[in-house]
């Protein structure tokens, strides 16, 4: 099992809380770096949270939704 699976596996429905938390990782990154690498983080969050669409929307076409 690939560690994509894993994380299908672990996402299953919950796109939204992942995103949430995407979110809050993201901020709390810009406040420790007191905004120095704001761009990069958000492109990293943005990435992250497209990844967690993609993966949710394999989830739901392999359980047939």
């Amino acid at each position: 099992m690939s560690i994509f699976d894993k994380v299908k596996d672990l996402l299953g429905d919950n796109a939204d809380k992942a995103k949430q938390g995407i979110d809050k990782a993201a901020d709390l990154a810009k406040d420790k770096t007191g905004g120095k690498y704001d761009e990069h983080i958000d492109t990293a969050a943005g990435k992250a949270k497209e990844m967690a669409d993609k993966l949710d929307g394999q989830q739901n076409k392999a359980s047939g939704e």
